[in-house]
């Protein structure tokens, strides 16, 4: 076995050590939220480590390889969306003392929007991140030859033991360990691509064409157009903003990090701290990126998520290469082993009313863990069906998230800002919003990051509008909306 193999080796049984020695699970509420008592920093780690995944490892550097840093001006939507996140939404759910992010949507209109919500969180969950699974099983399968339904199969079990046994403060823990593992091996690809290439470090930069290396554009180079169809200050500040808004505050894989902090002001450290390293996060990896461009001379390949692993597989000496590699896999696990976790929670909770059973906590938790077992199952058989994608990894699977996140959003800012609005309506403007930006998405040329900002207005207006015409009908008693 290579020292490489080794190294990847070990590192499975060491996160899965900690994983397990670390799990404290007596009941649902230590399963699914640590029992509230989760430091902000480690809340924190866990939520840049949990967005980041193996997209972040391998897609982002290959992004940057064939489109530049103009994926960065994203990550300052990203913070602003967190602000907003903690200025706006936390407050409520700390208010209601809420176990999931969709029971804020059972207090506000009913059983019938939280339970919809729900299922689209599951969707949403179930394709994207069946997606970074797959972008982790690409190093794998190339390292030792084997098809990529049985690496996929691999990361799946390797991850499962720690998220099944020890709920959420396994995965908080562990996550913070990866988040420091994949970023000491993105400084290592930066230091090594540098020595490879060997020259002065203001030669090498002088070899990455402008328009790659610039961080900011207003999109009007392509004309007005312009703004709707590339990475630009309107797009990302814009875009970036809404999707973290979206994401981070009514996706339960985020949000369950975030109760389980102590207090509101732990929650907001957490969040909003996350926001400034995510940004640090993406240029270490974006300039990778254009490192590996001029080691490359601009190489062609088949799929930009293999310029990463080609790199480490043929630039990285042994030993550091199962560094990388592990690097990888500790981003992919933590994304998944939270994915897992969240859709444990709200299938149990939200879905089948576990916690309100008449139930022995043991029997709680241990139900928790079979629907953890059946939801890594479903993962990876998902993940099998994606061999045959074209496109960075990172804008799929960002753009699924996009297609559902902005109905999401209308919906619960709906309940806190209209007074008026009953489930029905709130729940149809969801679907109409789905709708909408699914034929746009199809039909029109407009960039992913425009998605949750389509989504979100025609959510909350359609849902006012359904609202208003339920209201008028009522009043004339042509249907009963009780």
């Amino acid at each position: 076995m290579s020292v490489d193999a080794v190294i990847i080796l070990l590192y499975f049984i060491l996160i899965n050590y900690l994983g397990i020695r670390f799990s404290k699970a007596g009941n649902l509420k230590d399963y699914f939220l640590g029992n509230r008592r989760i430091p902000w920093i480690a809340a924190c780690f866990s939520i840049v480590a949990t967005e980041t995944s193996t997209l972040t490892f391998i897609s982002v550097p290959g992004l940057a390889y064939i489109k530049g840093m103009g994926f960065i001006q994203i990550t300052f939507g990203y913070l602003i969306g967190r602000i907003l996140v903690a200025v706006i939404l936390l407050p409520q759910y700390f208010k209601g003392n809420i176990e999931t992010t969709y029971e804020f949507l059972q207090k506000r209109f009913g059983i019938s929007s939280r339970r919809a919500i729900s299922i689209v969180f599951h969707i949403t969950r179930l394709l994207a991140d069946s997606v970074r699974l797959f972008a982790a099983a690409i190093p794998l399968s190339i390292l030792t030859g084997i098809d990529y339904r049985l690496s996929i199969l691999i990361i799946g079990a390797a991850t499962f033991f720690y998220t099944y046994y020890g709920g959420i403060a396994s995965v908080v823990i562990v996550d913070s360990v990866q988040l420091f593992l994949y970023i000491i091996s993105a400084f290592i690809g930066i230091y090594m691509a540098v020595k490879i290439i060997d020259l002065p470090f203001d030669n090498i930069i002088a070899l990455i064409p402008h328009e790659r290396i610039r961080l900011f554009s207003s999109g009007f180079e392509n004309g007005i157009g312009g703004i709707f169809t590339s990475y630009n200050i309107f797009s990302g500040l814009i875009g970036g903003a809404f999707l973290s808004f979206a994401s981070h505050g009514t996706d339960h894989l985020i949000v369950q990090r975030i109760l389980s902090c102590r207090d509101l002001s732990s929650a907001r450290k957490a969040i909003i701290t996350s926001g400034v390293l995510v940004i640090f996060q993406f240029f270490v990896f974006l300039f990778l990126g254009l490192l590996i461009m001029v080691l490359l001379k601009n190489r062609i390949f088949a799929k930009p998520d293999e310029i990463m692993p080609y790199f480490i597989i043929n630039y990285m000496p042994p030993g550091l290469r199962g560094l990388m590699l592990a690097g990888i896999f500790a981003a992919a696990m933590s994304t998944l082993s939270s994915s897992i976790n969240s859709l444990s929670a709200s299938t149990s909770i939200d879905l089948l009313g576990i916690d309100r059973k008449k139930f022995t906590d043991r029997k709680k938790v241990k139900i928790s863990r079979y629907i953890s077992l059946f939801w890594t199952g479903i993962i990876v058989l998902i993940s099998t069906a994606l061999s045959d994608n074209k496109s960075p990894l990172v804008e799929l699977g960002l753009g699924i998230a996009s297609i559902t996140y902005g109905g999401m959003l209308g919906i619960f800012m709906q309940g806190i800002l209209l007074k008026k609005i009953s489930d029905r309506a709130a729940v149809s403007g969801v679907i109409v919003s789905i709708a909408a930006v699914l034929i746009t998405a199809k039909t029109l040329n407009i960039f992913w990051p425009w998605f949750i900002p389509i989504g979100f207005s025609v959510s909350f207006i359609s849902g006012a509008a359904i609202n208003k015409l339920l209201e008028i009908y009522r009043k004339s008693g042509d249907i009963n909306t009780d």
